[in-house]
């Protein structure tokens, strides 16, 4: 420990040109922590983060960590879906009568796709460049606010950002090793596809959990267990790009370095103990009280 406020006014300084989505942060701490975390994303490097008796910061680095890690998905891990006969089409355009149309795929020939409108039944063919640009694949039928909602939040938090098509699948994700509170907390999570995958050992609800379930797919996977991670995510074949530790299973740490080599993903720990267990495989930025209080302070 360092209780010397140049050093920490240096590491602040240090740490000033790391980008970061959101601005509102309650303490200096919270946001030096964001950034270092995600200095160590960007090079794709470990790292364990703990604080001693401060879950609040521990909990508002998660929510940030949700909409950093789910954004550079969107942006840099996204796929063109994969349309068959019988998948459903939210229509992006807008229609003089103001309501939302959803249309099937009728038959697929020559990459020529044949839609219907599913209420009134008009035909349209498109390619399927065409295709992706104008229609959103859906699961079911949903608001079409809760469609524009997931659009307009992205394009808004990468500056205005206007793609070709809109992003439903994604051929990388980014888990969360979390007690449900953590996926509870998370207000954009209506806006960010992400899903909360149970423990069926400890929970009654056994069912997969959406947060847009008109998609198919997911930016970010929430489970209380890394168990549930490796059989439903990891053995299925799923990519994961980073797994985030979030106070908890702090037993299975081995086991889940053995898989970081074997899948290939970066790992985060971040835990809240006076005496966290650290690995000689990651670096630990162990927070004292005291060294908060002056960063808080800067």
């Amino acid at each position: 420990m360092i209780l010397n406020e140049s050093y920490y006014q240096t590491l602040w300084e240090k740490f000033g040109d790391v980008k970061h989505l959101t601005k509102n942060f309650e303490t200096n701490g919270v946001q030096l922590s964001v950034k270092i975390i995600l200095k160590h994303y960007q090079e794709n490097k470990p790292l364990h983060i703990n604080f001693q008796n401060s879950k609040e910061s521990l909990f508002e680095i998660g929510r940030h960590l949700f909409i950093e890690f789910a954004n550079d998905i969107y942006l840099n891990h996204y796929g063109l879906p994969t349309l068959k006969k019988g998948s459903k089409l939210r229509d992006k355009r807008k229609y003089s009568d103001g309501k939302k149309h959803d249309y099937i795929i009728k038959s697929i020939r020559n990459n020529s796709y044949l839609l219907e409108d599913i209420k009134n039944k008009a035909q349209l063919n498109l390619k399927y460049d065409a295709l992706v640009n104008k229609f959103i694949p859906i699961e079911q039928g949903t608001r079409q606010s809760t469609l524009v909602g997931y659009t307009k939040y992205f394009s808004e938090i990468n500056g205005g950002l206007k793609l070709n098509f809109t992003p439903t699948n994604f051929d990388k994700k980014t888990v969360f090793i979390s007690h449900k509170p953590l996926w509870d907390s998370l207000i954009e999570k209506n806006k960010i596809p992400s899903s909360y995958l149970p423990n069926p050992r400890e929970e009654d609800h056994l069912s997969e959990t959406k947060s847009i379930p008109a998609l198919s797919d997911c930016l970010v996977y929430f489970t209380p267990k890394y168990e549930v991670c490796y059989q439903n995510i990891l053995l299925k074949g799923e990519k994961i790009k980073t797994i985030i530790i979030f106070d908890t299973e702090v037993d299975k740490i081995e086991q889940i370095l053995l898989d970081k080599q074997r899948y290939g993903f970066n790992l985060f720990l971040l835990s809240n103990s006076f005496s966290p267990l650290k690995n000689q495989a990651i670096p630990c930025w162990d927070w004292f009280k005291e060294e908060i209080e002056i960063v808080n302070s800067l």
